[in-house]
């Protein structure tokens, strides 16, 4: 009944949506469906333009830096511009100018800057999330960013599409029709968005706010953001398990499809059926378990997420080639272990940042975090030039530690709500699943 309740109440958001919540969440599939169709091939079409995996982990470091770089002018850049208009221009920066690059790709070169531009969706992660919640209600949050996820992976079922061309035509030509697509379709998204959303409230006062401030001035006063947060153990445990969580899946995401089709044998057009089986695993798992986590008791479903990682990981190094069954488990757990870790650990980033400094504080967790996972993706690469397969031993090194981290944090606790943060009261009694899971709800990861 309790899971049943839960689900209803997942349904009924997603009918009662209104405003900026309506244009960021329905307008998303316009995003969703190209990255969807050319993300399962993207490794193999850069080995395939003849980049080695070594080559291939130094694009994915430099996507990773330039993140950082861009994380520390996340906070300046959404309160001076604005959300809305953020949004509009960095979209474009990130997501418009590097597709195009993919798509006109000859060597090695083209990479290298597509991957700079990229690292730019680190201002969009913030600015587009702050569109999304900063006038919703509180107790909707958690909701929000299920569906959010959700609409992502209805996108993923055009993932078998590829499957098809790539069979009729080979992998480098249907990329780089996969990629003009995305240009039209990602493009068109990022116009409709911001014709069809509104300045957020806090929006408006931190733009009134830093009107007449230079950037360099805004930069500098954001020091002080900074040493709050470095002083703050329960913020630097969060950095560093959120290190974790995207150090081991940026490296799954780079290496998977190499192991895949190199060692193991498995044709490349595959790939497109092994992402449409995670996406609809995950799908039921957001229906079904992701409504009743609650993240004031994040221990159990965070340790049995990672710790399907571990099994997943050692899986990884000990199959032989051909093992189609062995695969499609680790798919398998993959999809339940992200269903279970990607909203939790959001929230765990979310509740542990200042409401009012959410956009510095969250530009500042991002950077800290590329600082140390940034190096991972070229050492995962040097290490796959010897065996495809080792990548994945720093994986279970990763995932260790992220055990170890996720056990600190809950020693610890989370934090109190502030008054003026308590949810509105249900017209009727909520169930225990129901019941907002971020007393203190700030913005994410991604």
């Amino acid at each position: 009944m309790n899971r049943q309740r839960a689900s209803n109440n997942l349904l009924h958001t997603m009918a009662g949506l209104r405003g900026n919540q309506l244009a960021c969440l329905y307008t998303e599939p316009l995003w969703g469906i190209p990255y969807n169709l050319y993300v399962p091939f993207a490794s193999v079409y850069m080995a395939a333009l003849g980049l080695s995996p070594f080559m291939i982990g130094v694009v994915s470091t430099l996507f990773l830096a330039s993140q950082m770089v861009w994380a520390l002018l996340t906070g300046v850049l959404t309160d001076k511009l604005g959300r809305r208009l953020t949004t509009l221009i960095f979209d474009t920066v990130c997501w418009s100018i590097p597709v195009l690059l993919w798509m006109l790709a000859q060597d090695y070169r083209w990479f290298v800057a597509a991957a700079l531009f990229n690292g730019a969706w680190r201002v969009t992660e913030t600015s587009w999330g702050l569109l999304l919640i900063e006038d919703a209600p509180t107790d909707s949050l958690v909701r929000l960013y299920s569906i959010m996820h959700i609409c992502g992976l209805l996108a993923g079922f055009f993932a078998p599409i590829a499957y098809f061309f790539v069979q009729q035509h080979s992998v480098v030509p249907t990329m780089r029709v996969l990629y003009g697509i995305a240009f039209v379709m990602m493009t068109a998204k990022f116009v409709i968005l911001f014709f069809t959303t509104k300045e957020t409230s806090v929006g408006m006062r931190r733009m009134a706010e830093t009107r007449g401030v230079s950037m360099l001035g805004r930069l500098w006063d954001s020091r002080r953001v900074l040493f709050t947060m470095l002083k703050s153990r329960r913020a630097m445990l969060t950095v560093a398990f959120m290190a974790c969580f995207t150090g081991f899946k940026s490296i799954n995401e780079t290496f998977w499809p190499l192991l895949i089709t190199e060692k193991l044998g498995i044709p490349a057009e595959n790939l497109s059926l092994f992402s449409t089986m995670k996406t609809l695993l995950m799908l039921g798992c957001y229906f079904l378990i992701v409504p009743r986590l609650d993240l004031r008791r994040f221990r159990n479903p965070v340790l049995l997420g990672l710790g399907l990682f571990v099994v997943q990981e050692i899986l990884l190094l000990l199959m032989p080639v051909g093992a189609y069954w062995m695969v499609l488990l680790t798919v398998v757990m993959e999809a339940f272990a992200l269903s279970m870790l990607t909203p939790l650990a959001t929230s765990l980033q979310m509740v542990n940042i200042d409401r009012e400094e959410r956009a510095r504080m969250l530009g500042f967790f991002a950077a800290l975090c590329m600082l140390v996972t940034s190096p991972l993706s070229t050492v995962a690469g040097a290490i796959a030039e010897a065996n495809r397969a080792l990548p994945f031993a720093l994986n279970l090194a990763l995932t260790v530690a992220a055990v170890v981290l996720a056990l600190e944090l809950w020693k610890i606790g989370l934090p109190e709500a502030e008054p003026d943060e308590a949810p509105q009261a249900e017209p009727r009694r909520a169930t225990e699943a129901e019941l907002p899971a971020d007393p203190d709800p700030l913005q994410p990861v991604g």
